[in-house]
């Protein structure tokens, strides 16, 4: 696989993985960085693998714009002079639900990419969601895990504006 195709494949992971996590180690995995090239797959591994991001990548477009279109009608119930909290909670229901899908075909691509692989690779791939768990929890607790220094109240904020602003696209 040249470099090209292995840096989408890569970020189309992290992507998928930050969107919607999947079962087991993944539960506690947003934006993890999987790099399958370090798992020595064969040609046939990497056509496989590249056949499931194509899977999902077609449900995450086709549902993304639902996603946001809810979003910004929730958005606009809740601005209104009277809003009508059973409309209100039917949108986010919808929401969810959608949200949800996702979360559901993320799952199933990761376990169908697990089937492609033999177990050392398979060991390789937990190893990587292990150092990635790690990672996201010493952030959670406030720890830069380059440097092992507390994370500025500022960065954190910023942080947190950008997740409501993506939802605001």
């Amino acid at each position: 696989m040249n470099d090209g195709r292995m840096s989408r494949s890569i970020a189309l992971v992290a992507f998928m993985l930050a969107a919607a996590p999947a079962a087991g180690l993944a539960q506690d995995c947003d934006n993890c960085n999987i790099d399958y090239s370090k798992l020595n797959l064969t040609q046939e591994q990497i056509v496989k693998i590249q056949q499931c991001d194509h899977e999902w990548f077609q449900e995450l477009q086709s549902t993304q714009p639902e996603i946001q279109s809810l979003q910004q009608k929730f958005r606009k119930l809740l601005a209104s002079s009277k809003p009508d909290a059973t409309e209100i909670l039917l949108v986010q229901q919808q929401i969810e639900g959608k949200k949800s899908k996702l979360k559901m075909k993320a799952t199933q691509t990761l376990l169908k990419k697990k089937e492609v692989l033999d177990e050392n690779q398979k060991k390789a791939l937990n190893d990587q969601f292990q150092t990635e768990v790690i990672k996201i929890r010493q952030r959670g607790a406030g720890v830069d895990a380059g440097t092992q220094q507390p994370v500025r109240w500022k960065k954190l904020w910023n942080d947190m504006q950008n997740v409501f602003n993506q939802e605001a696209h």
